[in-house]
């Protein structure tokens, strides 16, 4: 019991001093799934705990991973290529963004006290980043309101920065329990402790195209912090001697500060608050070399208002404004117009041998963007549905495995109008706009075990 807990705590302090890089996720800026084997079965996790990672899907699920003592870390490289077009009188536009490569970490460990009490925690990461260019060709000095007369994407009468995007960084760390109490059945609990950074460039002109009530804490601010802290609740039974495993999480909203740097571009002055999010999932050994495993998962992007308010109304260009919308940075301020939305994962494991387990998955959620809200999210256009994942596990002795895993996001593209035709006050028919994303990534993780 002693040794148990040096290691936990050893476990807690290596954590700790892990430094998070900025992502770029997939499901809205949430990744599919955490550590190289969930990944590379399409996510899933919720009922099928696999590694040091386990309880990023369900702390329930620690329980699950074989051994006394576990530990994995790895990181991720990613690699999203988006594109923004815009048919505009006012604010043209057809661009690639820049920072198009993210390392992004990953680190979990777990202490099994007894075969019926576990403890652990996971660190895991979501956010997203742009950067375009928005120079006027043959007009060098038109930014930061040096000229005049010229406008390219936000770059709204030479006001703007030669580069506009965003850049949010969110890190969530773990500490978690689960305990078996009756017949299979085990219940885990998380702390969440979370970090954001943010930061945003190039949108001076905000306040001059009337969508923020000041010009100041709107952009060009650097980076700013947001600290909060909730809770998950995770549920795990295992039937038909263990082949048949069901399991639900629940994770609640996190409240984070304000990005006070940033109060009059979010709206509730600066509130970017982790939405809530539930699932259910289930495995099963077909056979004792191959698992099958689903999950679904709700995202309640809707919930926050900086995520799920409606942006600039492009059905009515003489008004911004939807009905009950404000300008940025009030509490029913301007937002990105997320809906909510249900991913669906499948996942394929099959262990060949002792030494190697191979793994494949599939993740799909409907972008939650709908296609009258493309003008702001051309600053976060996470459009990408249908993801195809692959994976491997090497094991070169007891107590040492190395697992491999690819993702690739289809291309998807949406289109719609904005309230910035190619007519000038005229409002569009049809689309003018459109946000397009697809994504790589090749993942590599490096787990201890005994």
């Amino acid at each position: 019991m002693r040794r148990s807990l040096q290691c936990a705590a050893a476990l807690a302090v290596v954590g700790a001093l892990a430094i998070p890089g900025i992502a770029s996720a997939t499901n809205g800026y949430f990744l599919i799934g955490f550590g190289a084997k969930s990944r590379s079965m399409g996510g899933v996790g919720i009922a099928y705990g696999q590694d040091g990672l386990a309880a990023a899907a369900n702390p329930a699920a620690m329980i699950m991973v074989p051994g006394t003592l576990r530990v994995d870390m790895g990181g991720e490289f990613f690699v999203p290529r988006r594109a923004v077009i815009h048919d505009s009188a006012l604010m043209p536009v057809n661009e690639r963004s820049g920072a198009n490569l993210f390392l992004i970490p990953n680190m979990g460990g777990i202490v099994k006290l007894d075969p019926d009490l576990a403890m652990g925690f996971a660190m895991i990461g979501a956010g997203l980043g742009t950067r375009y260019d928005q120079s006027v060709p043959g007009k060098p000095n038109c930014h930061n309101g040096l000229s005049s007369g010229s406008n390219r994407f936000f770059n709204f009468n030479c006001l703007g920065s030669p580069t506009v995007g965003v850049s949010l960084m969110q890190m969530q760390m773990l500490p978690s329990v689960a305990y078996r109490f009756w017949h299979n059945q085990t219940i885990g609990v998380s702390a969440v402790l979370a970090v954001q950074q943010f930061k945003a460039f190039g949108l001076q002109a905000f306040q001059a195209l009337g969508f923020s009530a000041t010009s100041k804490n709107v952009t060009n601010e650097g980076n700013d912090w947001a600290y909060g802290a909730g809770a998950r609740v995770g549920w795990l039974g295992q039937f038909f001697n263990k082949r048949l495993t069901l399991g639900a999480n629940w994770s609640s909203r996190v409240y984070m500060t304000k990005f006070n740097k940033y109060k009059n571009l979010f709206a509730d002055h600066g509130g970017f608050d982790i939405p809530e999010n539930y699932g259910i999932g289930m495995s099963y050994k077909v056979t004792p070399d191959l698992v099958v495993a689903i999950d679904v998962q709700r995202i309640k992007w809707s919930s926050v208002a900086s995520i799920g308010n409606p942006g600039p109304n492009p059905a009515n260009p003489n008004d911004f404004f939807p009905p009950g919308i404000g300008k940025m940075g009030l509490p029913n301020g301007l937002g990105f117009g997320w809906q909510d939305r249900t991913a669906y994962k499948l996942g394929v494991a099959y262990r060949l041998s002792e030494k190697y387990t191979v793994r494949a998955g599939y993740d799909y959620m409907k972008s939650p963007i709908p296609n009258n809200q493309v003008l702001f999210n051309m600053l976060a256009p996470a459009t990408v549905e249908k993801h195809l994942t692959l994976g491997a596990s090497y094991r070169p002795s007891r107590n040492v495995e190395w697992s491999v895993n690819y993702m690739h996001a289809f291309r998807k593209t949406i289109r719609g109008p904005t309230a910035f035709g190619p007519q000038g006050g005229a409002a569009v028919i049809g689309s003018n706009a459109a946000i397009s994303m697809v994504q790589n990534s090749f993942g590599v993780s490096f787990g201890y075990h005994f």
